[in-house]
């Protein structure tokens, strides 16, 4: 038994180094917010949530960055226009670095990408975001960086709506055969 288990453990350890072998990191940034804040209304007395509601955002950190591949970030909110007038929704994810203390503040932090709605009385609908990040992309650089920080804020100019945040993650792909010297 002991002579089967040692060649098949060298096995399964030199494919997990193989120069092919690609591993996913994935990041649930809704596990990072309180049921009880996923969903809620803005209206005229609260214009704007932020996710999470610190505005430094959640560090990520990447161990082995330097094998980073590509990744993702991907969001997702339903919305509901219980109001009376229209209702312009924005969803944008920003990112900054480690040490950055306030991701929208424009001081070393960027907006990685923004996308608008516009609702209806009684209408509903989704903002889905979703941004892949390729080497070049400064999103990719922070990340690339070892840790960096990110936010998402939904904003409401208009009448009224309810929000659930349905989806919030980052989906890193790293090939740990390239921290090999």
């Amino acid at each position: 038994m002991k002579r089967a288990l040692l060649p098949t453990s060298l096995l399964l350890a030199l494919a997990a180094c193989s120069g092919h072998t690609v591993h996913r990191l994935e990041v649930d940034l809704l596990s990072f917010v309180s049921p009880g804040n996923r969903t809620g209304t803005l209206d005229i007395t609260q214009v704007e949530i932020r996710v999470p509601d610190d505005p430094a955002g959640q560090e990520v950190p990447v161990p082995g960055a330097e094998a980073l591949v590509d990744g993702r970030i991907s969001l997702r909110v339903g919305l509901t226009n219980p109001g009376t007038l229209p209702a312009d929704v924005d969803l944008e994810v920003r990112m900054g670095p480690r040490d950055d203390t306030d991701l929208y503040d424009g001081n070393r932090d960027i907006q990685v990408k923004r996308v608008s709605i516009a609702l209806n009385p009684g209408e509903s609908g989704s903002l889905d975001l979703s941004v892949d990040l390729q080497p070049g992309d400064p999103a990719y650089d922070l990340v690339k960086a070892g840790s960096f920080r990110i936010g998402a804020r939904l904003g409401l100019s208009g009448g009224k709506v309810q929000y659930t945040l349905e989806q919030a993650e980052v989906v890193l792909r790293l090939k740990l055969f390239n921290l090999i010297p």
